[in-house]
């Protein structure tokens, strides 16, 4: 069973987050948080988590030594190309 945290909303809307949850995600003042309604609260996570989720959620969209960065500007300049 995962532990639970207990604290309070301050002054200005902020919400301290407990040091045991910071060292557990390795999480440091200024780090990027994502907050998400559900239909239980507030979810809150580290940037890095959604990022990952999102990558991998995209992961099947392209072969793996393809950079769809560079497909898009390879796309980007013949398109230039064509219209010049």
């Amino acid at each position: 069973m995962n532990r639970v945290f207990h604290t309070r909303l301050q002054k200005g809307r902020r919400v301290t987050i407990p040091a045991e949850l910071c060292q557990k995600f390795e999480l440091r003042p200024g780090d990027p948080l994502v907050l998400e309604s559900s239909e239980a609260g507030i979810v809150v996570q580290p940037l890095y988590t959604v990022i990952h989720e999102v990558q991998a959620f995209f992961a099947d969209a392209a072969p793996a030594n393809v950079r769809l960065s560079d497909e898009l500007s390879r796309d980007r300049r013949a398109e230039a190309e064509r219209e010049a």
